[in-house]
């Protein structure tokens, strides 16, 4: 698995991707479902790096469960699970009124749009997936190999989707 970690991700004269201050204000959790436990640690790792209380699930039926009880402010959701899928997951997120309101970043790696070795049917089928996603209730996806700096933009236009802009400081 790939993971771009470039240290340099939220210093220089850039804006941070995230207002780990805000975050951290907020006290926002976040919970990471995936069956591939090194995703999970290297995703909760970043999360937790960049201000996220950070809880963790590896199938889909534990994932729901604790989303169910924990009340997380984000989820990140594996598509290709035992148990349930994360499509199952996030359509029975949605369905019930007390986590209907959690933004839901998919992981895939049928996700991927823009690899130029696809062929019409391939990336046809793919956007299928998204489109799947996205009826069942997710708001973005990420394709695999994550690369961090894109976790991190996902998941803040996902975040702030619903609430008033407060910019980083110096942005």
């Amino acid at each position: 698995m790939t993971l771009d970690r470039n240290p340099e991700l939220n210093r220089g004269d850039e804006c941070p991707i995230l207002d780990v201050e805000r975050i951290r204000r907020l006290g926002l959790t976040a919970l990471v479902i995936d069956d591939n436990r090194s995703i999970v640690r290297v995703v909760a790792a970043l999360l937790e790096e960049h201000g996220f209380k950070v809880l963790t699930a590896y199938d889909g039926v534990e994932g729901l469960e604790k989303a169910t009880t924990e009340h997380p402010d984000l989820v990140i959701l594996d598509v290709m699970m035992p148990k349930l899928d994360g499509y199952a997951v996030a359509c029975l997120l949605q369905e019930d009124p007390d986590t209907a309101g959690i933004p839901i970043v998919m992981l895939t790696v049928k996700g991927r749009v823009d690899d130029p070795e696809l062929d019409e049917e391939q990336l046809e089928e793919r956007i299928g997936e998204r489109i799947k996603g996205f009826d069942a209730g997710a708001l973005d996806f990420v394709s695999k190999p994550i690369k961090a700096r894109t976790l991190l933009r996902r998941v803040d236009s996902v975040l702030w989707w619903d609430l008033p802009f407060e910019g980083p400081p110096g942005c």
